[in-house]
């Protein structure tokens, strides 16, 4: 039953990111990887930030768009990541993902996001924490994406 709730989840993922395209996106840097303070290793985002809203397409950067009032997709390209941050993502090199597996983000320690991000992205500061657990990860031939679902700051 979890499969294919999460399946449903990653089709849902799919049509809104595609019903989205006249949204705002914002420029992304978020970096991966989480024990410690030094960001080097573990999984998870352990830094995000979002600079001013662009509205043309993005060749090689990480951007981010609002899909609801708690929720963001970040979307990266496929060929910027590093094996690396590839294993920090998904767990493992995304060669190694079979067709139909199901995968996910682990995110290992809460991320508080910055009010000037959330303004970029146009949600609620309310809503600023990236809480500990899986989040729905899709991988394509281009791009990685990420659905976050934010939490207020408990």
């Amino acid at each position: 039953m979890k499969k294919i709730l999460f399946t449903i989840t990653i089709l849902l993922l799919s049509l809104i990111s595609f019903a989205q395209n006249q949204s705002k996106t914002a420029i992304t840097q978020a970096t991966f990887g989480r024990y410690g303070s030094d960001c080097s290793s573990g999984r998870g985002a352990c830094s995000f930030t979002s600079s001013k809203t662009v509205t043309a397409p993005i060749q090689n950067f990480r951007t981010s768009k609002k899909i609801s009032e708690n929720t963001f997709l970040l979307e990266i390209k496929k060929n910027t990541l590093t094996e690396e941050e590839e294993i920090k993502i998904a767990g493992k090199l995304f060669s190694q993902i079979k067709q139909n597996e199901t995968i996910s983000f682990v995110q290992e320690q809460k991320l508080i996001i910055d009010k000037e991000s959330l303004q970029n992205l146009d949600i609620d500061p309310k809503f600023n924490t990236v809480n500990p657990g899986n989040y729905p990860l899709t991988v394509d031939k281009e791009t990685v994406k990420i659905l976050f679902t934010l939490s207020e700051k408990t």
